[in-house]
């Protein structure tokens, strides 16, 4: 202790050895019956007794940083005294005179010399004198101070009790000095108490010295009881000195008792002391409750706050949290007064500052020891003025909450109400806590961030679907005039154009006189222009028909074997005129019939074999029926003709749409006929789809119609 920097701390040293030389000299007194050797070994103990005063005096003035000119002097005072008492205990007759035989066992300095009463007063003046300025000082200290303070005068008033049963001998009011170990005790409570790296729990303190001085009072007593009984009768029957075995029986009965007494003080001491006490295995599971199945944040932290309180009986409690924006905001507060907690948290700086703390300070950060070791030159907090608003705010703690040992904030807690400070107990579990609290506050943060984003997610979605139904109700108005504009123009051009096709028919028929072959040729290349239109316009009619759902079927049985056949003889001399094969492949077997409109049924064939032809240069087409797959009939035309890419035949049953390259090849179609045959196959329930293993390798239309159509088709 005496190397430590601290003058306090070597100032206790000092003391405590003091009492130490006192005890250690009452020992080997108590153990001689030589006259001689016992005054001898009064002078030594009473070396330390003198000092007892001087260094208790010393310390206090120091602790409670008494230091102005009056303090000086009267601490120089004590000095001067004590050394002249020192000085008087080296001459026989002036401090220690004469001693007598007392209770059978030791020689006790009685009666007292002429300096002794005055060092009896002056040692009384000096101990309560120093009580008294330990009292008037805890009328202004708070916090650790105060417990600090508190437990030094129980201390004293402990000990110095007890102690001074030790002067009565001397006056010959002879009461056995049991209560000596007293000293002992106050001296381990106080130095405990004055620990300025950890306070220490007090309560701990108490309990172990309470329960060591209690065997030592037992110890002493057993000893002094067999003496005072079967001292002289054993030393009469033995012939050789009684204290010697009655040591040894006492040694034989500590060894045996030892555990038994220990355990049994103990228990009692638990019993007192601990009895308001949480139990840290309960708290710890009911954090670990709270944190795993609340993830709402002012519900996590309320329950957080409200645990710990029921535990700790704090008078504040205080959440901080970094934002996104790695500022520190509050986001939970009990106790605090108004605006004091917004203050700590928007302190100049006070991010960096938390960050440079933690860094130097790991762990829970105790206000009351950081400042009193700040005070003391033991320690430099990054922020002087911060640590003194939170002392000032009744902060006892400051717990930094980590989750992957990324510092999200801190939870602070006040003083205790009952004013006792947090002992390592408290903050072991407090440490556990923080680990579960960090981890919860960030899933809850996480989980809060989320709500909002569904909440604004779910906003846009309403917004962006009132948009778009808008948008569809637009583009239905738009395809509705769209259709009813298609269906007039197709109406008005048909007849037209109707009435065009016969007159052309009349003048090639020489209706109207013969026509020169020149012009005939023109006619007729005028002829199929125009049949090309009537059938856009009947396509356009279709679509307009079918997609306004006014298109009129006649559903009846149908051999597509037999309109199969027709359209193949139908289009042989166009398909020969290309140099063209048209076969068509009549199955092995009777096909049964379908129900279908036959009427579009035809159309749907025209359409597949007339694009083939249109889009075969050279080669054959075959025209296909077959009664598969299982309760259906398929119709195929495959060509060698242009061939479809990968990439267009997804899109050919479309509106508009068309094949590769199929405008360079023939300008006059608009890609309405597969898209009419798709609606046409989709009202009879059936399925359309085209094959081709690529460009320039031919290509596969199919549709198939079920046996039977169902009564909603119809």
């Amino acid at each position: 202790m005496f190397f430590r920097k601290s003058g306090i701390t070597n100032l206790w040293g000092l003391f405590a050895t003091s009492v130490f030389l006192w005890g250690l000299g009452g020992f080997f007194i108590s153990i001689s019956l030589d006259k001689n050797k016992a005054i001898l070994l009064w002078h030594i103990a009473y070396i330390g007794v003198i000092f007892i005063p001087v260094f208790l005096n010393h310390f206090i003035l120091n602790f409670l940083k008494l230091r102005n000119k009056f303090y000086k002097f009267q601490k120089i005072l004590v000095y001067i005294i004590g050394i002249l008492f020192l000085v008087s205990n080296f001459f026989n007759g002036l401090f220690i005179n004469e001693t007598r035989f007392v209770f059978s066992q030791f020689y006790y300095i009685s009666p007292p010399a002429l300096l002794y009463t005055p060092f009896v007063v002056f040692f009384f003046i000096v101990i309560l004198y120093n009580i008294f300025l330990l009292q008037m000082a805890s009328q202004k200290a708070v916090g650790l101070n105060l417990k600090r303070i508190r437990y030094i005068i129980v201390g004293l008033i402990v000990g110095f009790a007890g102690g001074s049963f030790s002067f009565l001998p001397v006056y010959k009011i002879d009461i056995y000095p049991f209560f000596n170990s007293t000293i002992a005790v106050s001296t381990v409570i106080i130095g405990y108490a004055i620990a300025r790296y950890r306070f220490l729990d007090i309560r701990l303190v108490i309990l172990r010295t309470i329960s060591f001085g209690f065997i030592i009072l037992l110890i002493t007593g057993v000893f002094a009881a067999l003496s005072v009984l079967f001292g002289s009768r054993l030393e009469a029957i033995l012939g050789f000195r009684s204290d010697i075995l009655v040591g040894l029986i006492v040694a034989i009965l500590v060894t045996l008792t030892y555990q038994p007494v220990k355990n049994l003080t103990e228990r009692v001491t638990n019993r007192f002391l601990y009895k308001k006490s949480y139990d840290p295995d309960v708290l710890l599971a009911e954090i670990n409750e709270v944190t795993s199945s609340i993830l709402d944040l002012k519900n996590l932290l309320a329950s957080i706050a409200g645990t710990l309180s029921d535990a700790f009986h704090f008078e504040k409690f205080g959440v901080a949290l970094l934002d996104k924006k790695n500022q520190l905001t509050i986001a939970h507060q009990v106790g605090f007064k108004p605006g004091v907690a917004e203050g700590l948290s928007s302190f100049p700086d006070v991010v960096k500052i938390l960050y440079q703390e933690v860094k130097q300070t790991p762990g829970i950060m105790v206000i009351d020891e950081m400042k009193t070791r700040f005070e003391n030159g033991e320690y430099q907090p990054a922020s002087p003025a911060l640590l003194q608003a939170l002392y000032e705010a009744d902060i006892a703690l400051v717990t930094p909450l980590y989750v992957q040992e990324q510092l999200i904030g801190v939870i602070t807690l006040g003083n205790k109400k009952s004013g006792d400070p947090y002992n390592n107990a408290d903050l072991n579990v407090l440490k556990i806590i923080a680990g579960q609290a960090g981890i919860a506050i960030e899933n809850a943060r996480l989980y809060d961030e989320l709500k909002d984003f569904n909440i604004k997610l779910e906003d846009e979605v309403t917004r962006k679907t009132a948009q778009l139904r808008k948008a569809n109700a637009e583009l239905r108005q738009l395809d509705e005039a769209k259709s009813e504009f298609i269906s007039i123009a197709s109406h008005q051009l048909r007849t037209p154009l109707t009435v065009i096709k016969g007159f052309i028919s009349m003048i090639q028929e020489g209706s109207f006189g013969s026509v020169p072959a020149p012009i005939q040729e023109h006619l007729n290349k005028v002829y199929l222009s125009n049949e090309r239109l009537i059938r856009l316009v009947e396509d356009l009619l279709n679509i307009s028909r079918i997609e306004s759902g006014k298109q009129e079927y006649n559903f009846s049985e149908v051999h597509l074997d037999q309109l199969a056949q027709t359209v193949t003889e139908n289009l042989k001399k166009i398909a020969k005129d290309k140099d063209l094969k048209l076969f068509y492949h009549a199955a092995a077997k009777p096909l049964p019939t379908v129900t279908a409109d036959a009427d579009k049924i035809y159309e749907v064939m025209m359409n597949f074999v007339d694009n083939a032809i249109k889009y075969t240069e050279k080669g054959e087409i075959n025209v296909y029926l077959a009664a598969e797959p299982k309760n259906m009939v398929t119709f195929c035309v495959k060509d060698t003709g242009k061939g479809l890419a990968p990439e267009i035949q997804g899109a050919l049953f479309k509106k508009f749409s068309r094949g590769k390259d199929s405008f360079r090849m023939h300008t006059e179609g608009l890609g309405l006929g597969l898209y009419v045959a798709k609606l046409l196959m989709d009202r009879h329930g059936g399925k359309i789809w085209a094959e081709s293993e690529g460009e320039n390798k031919g290509s596969k239309f199919c549709f198939s119609l079920p046996m039977k159509i169902s009564q909603d088709k119809k």
